[in-house]
């Protein structure tokens, strides 16, 4: 019994780390582009866009624009390699995050980042996706 159990538990674990979609409330934010998922707890890095970095000119803005965008809703996330603008330009990791393009209310959170100013689009990994909308670009 205990060891059905364990087998059931593992599989479910498996399919969530293996899953291309998740649609979750966010619990933390690192940074403008970066933030974790409740459950499960996954650390995601948008793809496509860069936001300024820790304790540069900008970063409290983009950060401040993403917690008012995402505060208690559900985000909907799609990894790199399942139909983003990221696939086959971007890896579907890095570090320890995932990368990938996330939704809130149907709207496309690294588009509204952008077209607010408080990304640049990063063209290297999302084409014109973004850059398009965009006042920078990496």
């Amino acid at each position: 019994m205990l060891r059905a159990t364990l087998v059931a538990a593992l599989c479910l674990i498996s399919t969530f780390v293996s899953a291309e979609e998740w649609n979750s409330p966010v619990s933390k934010i690192y940074d403008g582009d970066t933030f974790w998922l409740s459950r499960p707890v996954i650390k995601i890095r948008l793809c496509g866009v860069d936001t300024p970095e820790k304790g540069k000119s900008g970063d409290r803005q983009a950060t401040q624009f993403l917690k008012r965008m995402v505060a208690g809703k559900k985000v909907r996330c799609r990894t790199v390699g399942d139909g983003t603008p990221c696939d086959g330009r971007s890896p579907k990791k890095s570090g320890n995050r995932f990368v990938a393009q996330c939704f809130v209310e149907g709207n496309d959170i690294a588009m509204a980042l952008v077209k607010a100013g408080h990304a640049c689009a990063w063209p290297k990994y999302s084409g014109r996706h973004y850059s398009k909308h965009a006042n920078c670009a990496r």
